[in-house]
């Protein structure tokens, strides 16, 4: 009774609260690695691709210094990028 009472029934709770722990890091594991993958494929779809572009081309124009052929010249430069679209 002893025994049970001071090594049985701790070691019991002891096991659930390890097996418990081990189950949340798991879901914390699977639960990063499905972002990562979320992550990596918005970057390759084409509203990845087109927010890139809006991006780059609007710190383009914000650089630019020249008048309005440099902006051309610039958008010219991605327009392969405008035909993924």
């Amino acid at each position: 009774m002893l025994i049970d009472y001071f090594i049985l029934k701790p070691n019991r709770k002891v096991a659930h609260l390890t097996q418990k722990m081990n189950t949340i890091q798991s879901l914390k594991q699977q639960h990063h690695q499905a972002l990562n993958y979320r992550l990596k494929r918005f970057a390759v779809t084409k509203v990845g691709i087109a927010s890139a572009f809006t991006a780059g081309a609007g710190y383009q124009a914000l650089n630019g210094n020249s008048g309005k052929s440099n902006k051309l010249s610039q958008l010219s430069q991605f327009s392969w990028l405008l035909r993924l679209l």
